[in-house]
């Protein structure tokens, strides 16, 4: 007896467990924190400044690292000559509260502190506190960050929003993995959405693939702790990062000009289309995840004008170079991530939008570089060492994603018709430093073509390159010559 009543028990145990509904994600439940003074006060006071300045322009949104432009302590935590510079003129006003998390972003959000206001942008930063303290998964602040970017898309119908990806910190491998997997899962997630511009700078934090502690303040304070807040040099590199996208969205020049902006490495900032051109980057962009739900090519191509001219698909208005493809490819399915006038932060831009998901091509063939050497009112020209650190992101991204796929690395083509034209040089440097990295990488088969497209003068033929930097169909069957001499073949 007592067996079948320990039976019935269990059952009715186990039937209300699996009944019971589970628990409330933190992450998305409105939570204040008036307990504490000054998170009380400072509450009152933005409330208070919403009402006085309906004017407002631009809105910053966050924890600590936003709430810090309001320090003007030297010289680890003196930011507000950076917020006088970037955001001052542009009638900001700080929504930065320290220790925050989604949770109390929504729930100051849902008690006035945007109520009255139509800024131009908000720019959101937060979500390291939901892995960090709060110990949260990425299952559960990844909807916290969409729920607050919801909020404000109800709350502020004419505003733009800029998502910030989560920064790199140094707490523990554990939130660093956690991190990284967020800030992928929000560049698909806002990749089509036309109010929500996603940018992800953290990449500005690192050299040689270690992170830089040394602009963090964290480990110079009493009682050191590793490094999780940028000091005044991280926060300023932070600003001129976000800027040239903050100006776009303004619809406004960048409050400093881009060419005296050299902090930051432009090359390794995934963005979007930054030139205007005679085709639709946008929805080339969407022929191509179409493309990934019937192609199964064996080659992909990724580059800039040089490679969208030549031919294949997504098929280009303009294709210089039909023969030379069916001589390199016959009629294999061998997919052209091209986009003219793309930079290398463009192409990660698009490597992180998904542009490789779903293809399993034994060979990718990149091409890009020779728009980072040039100057535009969308971007500044990079250096030689900034396009080959470019470089290396997108062959990172790429072997992260397709870790058995090989690499055929080109050189940059040479350009202009003298041998004397400025881009020359950089050029040169250029292909010197990615020669010197990728000559042993087994995975890599690095191809300079650069002497066969030019004259024993140094010059560049017009019927190879008439135009001086695309080929011509001749000029393409150099290009596909080398790439059947490496075994790249569909």
């Amino acid at each position: 007896m007592r067996v079948l009543v320990f039976l019935l028990l269990s059952v009715l145990t186990a039937v209300a467990t699996a009944s019971e509904p589970p628990a409330p994600n933190p992450a998305v439940t409105p939570t204040e924190k008036l307990d504490q003074g000054w998170w009380n006060e400072r509450h009152a006071a933005v409330l208070e400044a919403a009402r006085s300045n309906p004017d407002t322009q631009v809105l910053l949104i966050g924890d600590s690292i936003t709430n810090n432009y309001d320090k003007s302590a030297p010289p680890d935590e003196n930011f507000k000559p950076t917020w006088d510079q970037f955001y001052a003129p542009r009638r900001a006003l700080n929504l930065g509260f320290s220790g925050d998390s989604t949770e109390h972003v929504l729930w100051r959000l849902q008690h006035g502190e945007v109520e009255g206001l139509h800024p131009k942008v908000a720019v959101v930063l937060i979500g390291t506190n939901n892995t960090g303290g709060r110990g949260q998964t990425a299952e559960q602040t990844l909807p916290g960050i969409e729920a607050v970017v919801a909020e404000l898309e109800r709350r502020l119908p004419t505003t733009r929003i800029l998502l910030l990806g989560i920064l790199p910190s140094a707490l523990s491998d554990a939130k660093t993995q956690t991190d990284r997997r967020i800030n992928q899962d929000l560049a698909l997630r806002y990749a089509a959405n036309p109010r929500v511009t996603y940018l992800d700078i953290g990449s500005i934090f690192y050299r040689d693939g270690k992170l830089r502690t040394e602009i963090f303040y964290d480990g110079r304070l009493p009682g050191p702790r590793p490094p999780l807040h940028p000091d005044t040099i991280g926060q300023r590199m932070m600003a001129e990062a976000i800027e040239p996208t903050l100006a776009r969205l303004m619809g406004e020049a960048p409050r400093v000009p881009l060419a005296s902006m050299t902090s930051v490495n432009t090359a390794v900032i995934p963005v979007e289309k930054l030139e205007q051109d005679s085709y639709d980057w946008y929805a080339r962009h969407q022929a191509v995840l179409q493309l990934q739900k019937k192609a199964r090519p064996s080659v992909v191509m990724i580059g800039d004008s040089i490679t969208h001219f030549w031919a294949g698909e997504p098929a280009a208005r303009q294709t210089n170079g039909p023969n030379a493809w069916r001589h390199a490819f016959g009629e294999s399915s061998v997919v052209n991530l091209g986009f003219g006038w793309d930079r290398t932060q463009n192409v990660l831009w698009r490597l992180r939008q998904g542009e490789l998901d779903g293809f399993a091509p034994r060979w990718v063939v990149l091409e890009i570089g020779t728009n980072n050497l040039t100057d535009t009112e969308h971007a500044r020209a990079n250096t030689p060492e900034e396009l080959a650190a470019g470089i290396d992101a997108i062959y990172a991204d790429i072997r992260e994603r397709l870790p058995r796929t090989r690499i055929a690395l080109m050189a940059i083509l040479p350009r202009g018709a003298r041998p004397d034209d400025p881009l020359r040089e950089p050029i040169r440097r250029t292909n010197s430093l990615l020669a010197a990295r990728y000559a042993n990488d087994p995975h890599v088969k690095y191809l300079d073509i650069g002497a066969k497209l030019l004259a024993p003068d140094g010059t560049l033929p017009a019927t190879l390159m008439p135009d001086g930097t695309h080929p011509s169909d001749p000029g393409y069957q150099i290009w596909a010559d080398a790439l059947i001499a490496a075994g790249v073949r569909p």
